[in-house]
């Protein structure tokens, strides 16, 4: 009988928060405010959740009831305090969200309150934030557009009710970790509050920040001051990047999921072998920049990486990472240092061949190709691709003297790759013919604006893919040479 009183007021806290939403957007209050009453009022909603119900799965029947009820008042267009476009089903998600969590995390209340509360609080804080303040806009997915100013402030309010949560529910966990955890849940809810569109970041944040919780405290709370840290550098190093024009707001992402495993996980060689991978590349693209400008036009991508290329570049030593960790051989640190070495490798290869004054030979032919072609290798691209590995096996062994000895087995890994990334440019990526210009090109639409047609290889296999596929061979040879 408590459980059901609880139900009752429930209904009863939510209907009076939407009914002073409502009334004041009719008396005149900006319906963006009217909406942000409505939804801090209905998510503080878990605190009562946690002190008045006993069961979990009454608990879940209000805020289950409201996601059907919402999705009619969206659709019906009742209440214009809560009023948004008609393909944003916030309101909906959000209750779906909460009912999931409540059902999913009750026996581990610092995840359902801590991923119920990153959303109605970090996400408010972000859009109040970045409709006053935002003067750096981003796109997202979607074409939506929000700004740096708003990501910020989603990130420091979501940390502040993380330390506080995890402090009340968490009492026995160590203050370094519970530092680590709170970075990790405020770095996740960010990333998920700049993905979302259409609403959806109302599922993202509070399910995404609850696991996050929910698996630092049961899964990997040994190493969460390190995973913390890791995400913060990886943060900042990612925004840098961007504000440097290195990524796009999606290599941002890609950066803090690879550079959160490698910086936490992989210790000095690791984290700085990855700095120093996308340093080098970073600046190597900005060499000469007028004279490859034209060869350029042709690669699928150019010196900004996306999320695919920070992926495709860095997930293969994010995963040794992890393993290292957990296993503790050298071998994994080897394919760490090994995919990152093809990963630079491949980059110096490309950013300084093309500069070469003599003509690049197709490497499955030798017969000469014009500069830029999928698959040419030339001597000096090559010799590019050795001091790229021989770079990431120097700063991997000043960082830690233990790894002087795979000097030249990091060197081959990368040499390994570059090669593997030449031979599958020439057989099976897609390349593609542009009719306009006359020339082949990765790009499915030329950069003189013509749409192009497959001219060879696959068009599954894209450059992205190529990447990844030789970042596995160089971590395999400098897994299997340590």
């Amino acid at each position: 009988m408590n459980d059901l009183w609880a139900i009752l007021l429930a209904f009863g806290y939510v209907g009076g928060v939407v009914a002073v939403g409502e009334v004041g957007y009719r008396m005149g209050l900006p319906r963006p405010i009217a909406r942000k009453v409505v939804h801090v009022g209905a998510g503080l909603w878990i605190i009562g959740t946690l002190l008045v119900f006993e069961n979990r799965y009454l608990a879940a029947v209000p805020p289950a009831l409201s996601a059907a009820a919402n999705w009619v008042v969206h659709r019906r267009r009742l209440l214009g305090a809560v009023e948004a476009d008609a393909d944003n089903l916030g309101t909906v998600w959000f209750a779906v969200s909460f009912a999931l969590l409540v059902l999913l995390a009750w026996e581990e209340p610092a995840a359902m309150l801590g991923g119920v509360l990153a959303m109605t609080l970090g996400d408010a804080a972000a859009s109040t934030v970045g409709l006053r303040l935002g003067r750096r806009p981003y796109a997202t997915l979607g074409g939506r557009t929000k700004s740096l100013e708003g990501s910020l402030a989603m990130f420091a309010v979501t940390l502040s009710t993380l330390l506080v949560v995890l402090r009340l529910f968490a009492p026995d966990l160590a203050a370094p970790a519970l530092a680590g955890l709170a970075l990790l849940g405020a770095v996740a809810a960010s990333c998920a509050e700049a993905l979302g569109i259409k609403g959806l970041d109302n599922l993202w944040v509070p399910l995404g920040t609850g696991f996050v919780v929910w698996s630092g405290l049961n899964l990997v709370t040994p190493l969460l001051p390190a995973l913390g840290l890791g995400s913060l550098l990886a943060s900042l190093i990612g925004l840098a990047a961007w504000r440097k024009g290195a990524l796009t707001p999606s290599g941002v992402l890609g950066a803090i999921l690879t550079g959160t495993a490698v910086f936490g996980l992989g210790g000095w060689p690791g984290g700085l072998a990855l700095v120093a991978f996308f340093v080098s590349g970073s600046l190597l693209s900005r060499l000469f920049r007028q004279r490859k400008a034209v060869v350029e036009a042709d690669f699928a991508k150019t010196g900004t990486r996306d999320l695919g290329q920070a992926l495709a570049n860095g997930v293969v030593a994010a995963v040794a990472a992890v393993a290292y960790t957990a296993t503790g051989q050298a071998a994994w640190m080897g394919a760490i240092l090994g995919s990152l070495a093809a990963a630079a490798a491949d980059t110096w290869a490309t950013e300084l061949g093309v500069l070469a004054r003599s003509a690049p030979r197709l490497i499955t032919t030798f017969k000469p190709v014009p500069p830029g072609t999928s698959g040419a290798v030339s001597v000096g691209g090559t010799l590019a691709a050795v001091g790229g590995g021989l770079f990431i096996a120097l700063v991997g062994a000043l960082a830690d003297p233990r790894w002087w000895r795979l000097l030249p087995w990091v060197t081959l890994a990368g040499l390994a790759g570059s090669f593997l990334d030449s031979l599958l440019g020439a057989t099976l990526q897609g390349v593609y013919w542009c009719p306009q210009c006359g020339k082949e090109t990765e790009r499915p639409v030329h950069g003189c604006g013509s749409r192009t047609r497959l001219h060879r290889g696959l068009q599954v296999v894209s450059n992205d893919l190529v990447n990844l596929l030789a970042t596995v061979v160089g971590g395999l040879v400098g897994f299997l040479m340590v």
